[in-house]
């Protein structure tokens, strides 16, 4: 249901959207989807699956292959024998105590991100070793560097950014407080609207500008210091734009009301900022750091290239989040130029150039460039759904299946071969690992459609979900709970607060966890490592009293 606007608002945006009318169109010529580039990311795959080279460029490597199989498959690539090497590698490396203690961190944040997108239950102990390994290396001013050296290099710190926010898409906790100094560090140290390398290094880079404008965004996003705009066709808006050119499209934040009810206005939907910040000064940070990149923006970067675009995507995606898009300047075809120039120069074999750089070999270059061409950004923000603990479920879908992006930034299947009363129905035996993956799957989406038809009330919705964490069938329970867990919806904290005395302790934690994201209550409400009834009732009891007093009129499923 779309939120009720000021008029004046609404006009403003559209008046915006109307002056550039004319250059909307060139702005997707490609999506990853497109034939022309799915065709060279598969090419790419080839490639990279034969790459040899160190345990860091790997594991970039794996990580472009994971993120390729996400976007065109929906599953993670269980059996890859590239991948699973690597990961193997990875975990011997921190349980040796190498990795943690590495002179860098980048590889120990690709690692960090690579394990959560394979099995962020399984590899949880690694996890949560080199993400305690990252809080201990922190500098005083919050940036990070090289082992042993004092001066702080904004390259390195970006990476420990990007594996916080993929920590926290995959409802591990990292420490606000520093991911708080990290934001806090990136602005001290902006410097004539851009960033250099270190403190040390006068030259200014386009690639060092796109890593930490993006991360500024980024984290903003993973703080909730910048609420997320919704896009609105201007149809669902009653009585508004009806005579509008189709290419116009209003931007509008979600909004509640204090009871909840959808039509508030300016309270954004969860509880609001994690931490206290000087959102004005960020604004401004931001503000300058887009007006050098509009003047700066070229392919045509000097020094890293793939380095580049693989920050570039990263910036255009989270500013996209947080303001729509990325205006009609210079930027406005950014990945349209992007897939044309990588089109260019991709070798016969799939791979693209090394670069001049000494660690800057084809292997890297062509897996920066993949995660470019799927929008990698993306795929790691979607709902995690990974856990082998609640009954082996991941990513997998129907194979074969082809994906795109739809609303809310959630990926969802653009066919549909089976009801939802069919998907229920299949629940009923006994399942593997795969094929509850394949169902848990299938029944995101119907559940996705059933909502979002224009004959279901608000009341048949939640009716149809308490029906579901109420079901004897164990499967029923599980894929609901986690399909709840996964939309990180204040609507959905009933069910989810009812399936926290669910008679499977599995349900019972990703019931907890769902509530944690969705109420941002990340360190406030928590469970032990193997929690018993009694803890679970005493966390079921606290949640239920967070969201009644959020939600005075609401009732509790009984």
């Amino acid at each position: 249901m779309p939120c009720k606007v000021p008029l004046t608002a609404i006009f403003i945006v559209v008046i915006a959207q109307c002056l550039f009318l004319t250059s909307l169109h060139a702005q997707t010529t490609y999506t990853p989807d497109s034939p022309k580039v799915e065709a060279m990311v598969q090419s790419a795959l080839e490639y990279l699956h034969t790459a040899k080279g160190s345990e860091e460029r790997n594991c970039v490597v794996a990580l472009a292959i994971v993120q390729a199989t996400k976007r065109y498959l929906a599953e993670i690539p269980n059996g890859d024998a590239f991948v699973d090497k690597v990961v193997a590698s990875v975990r011997r490396a921190v349980k040796g105590g190498s990795l943690p203690g590495h002179r860098e961190v980048y590889y120990p944040c690709l690692a960090t991100i690579l394990l959560c997108e394979m099995d962020d239950v399984a590899y949880r102990s690694e996890i949560d070793t080199l993400i305690a390994s990252f809080e201990e290396r922190q500098l005083p001013n919050g940036g990070f560097t090289y082992r042993g050296r004092k001066d702080w290099d904004t390259s390195q710190t970006q990476f420990v950014a990007l594996a916080y926010f993929v920590a926290r898409q995959h409802r591990i906790d990292v420490s606000v407080d520093s991911a708080k100094r990290i934001l806090d560090f990136m602005m001290s140290v902006q410097r004539k609207r851009t960033w250099t390398y270190s403190p040390g290094d006068p030259q200014q880079r386009i690639s060092i500008h796109a890593a930490c404008s993006g991360t500024v965004y980024l984290l903003s996003d993973l703080l909730q210091l910048q609420p997320r705009v919704k896009k609105v066709e201007k149809q669902s808006i009653a009585g508004f734009g009806d005579d509008l050119p189709d290419a116009i499209s209003i931007f509008i934040p979600e909004t509640i009301a204090a009871d909840g009810s959808p039509d508030g206005s300016a309270q954004w939907q969860g509880s609001g900022p994690l931490v206290q910040f000087d959102k004005r000064r960020l604004s401004e940070v931001k503000s300058q750091a887009n007006q050098h990149f509009e003047q700066a923006f070229t392919y045509n970067a000097k020094n890293w290239p793939f380095y580049y675009i693989y920050a570039l995507e990263r910036y255009a995606y989270f500013r996209e989040q947080a303001e729509g898009g990325v205006g009609n300047g210079a930027l406005r075809r950014w990945y349209d130029q992007g897939v044309d120039l990588l089109a260019s120069i991709q070798k016969k074999d799939g791979s693209f150039p090394e670069g001049p750089e000494p660690n800057s070999p084809s292997s890297v270059n062509t897996a920066f460039a993949v995660l470019f061409l799927v929008r990698s950004s993306e795929i790691l923000s979607l709902p995690p759904s990974s856990s082998s603990l609640a009954g082996g479920n991941n990513l997998a879908s129907l194979k074969g299946q082809r994906l795109k992006q739809l609303k809310g930034g959630k990926i969802q299947s653009t066919e549909t071969t089976q009801n939802l009363n069919e998907l229920l129905d299949s629940l009923n035996q006994d399942l593997s690992a795969e094929q509850l993956a394949t169902l848990t799957d299938s029944l995101r989406t119907a559940i996705r459609d059933y909502q979002d038809r224009p004959a279901t009330s608000r009341v048949e919705a939640q009716s149809f979900l308490r029906s579901l964490v109420k079901d004897k069938n164990y499967y029923k329970r599980l894929i609901a709970v986690k399909f709840l867990a996964g939309e990180q919806d204040l609507d959905n904290s009933p069910a989810l607060i009812y399936a926290m005395g669910d008679p499977d302790v599995r349900i019972c934690i990703e019931a907890h966890n769902g509530l944690r994201l969705i109420s941002r209550k990340i360190d406030t409400i928590t469970l032990p490592e193997k929690p018993d009834r009694s803890h679970l009732a005493t966390a079921k009891e606290k949640w239920a009293s967070w969201y009644t007093k959020l939600r005075p009129r609401a009732e509790l499923f009984e």
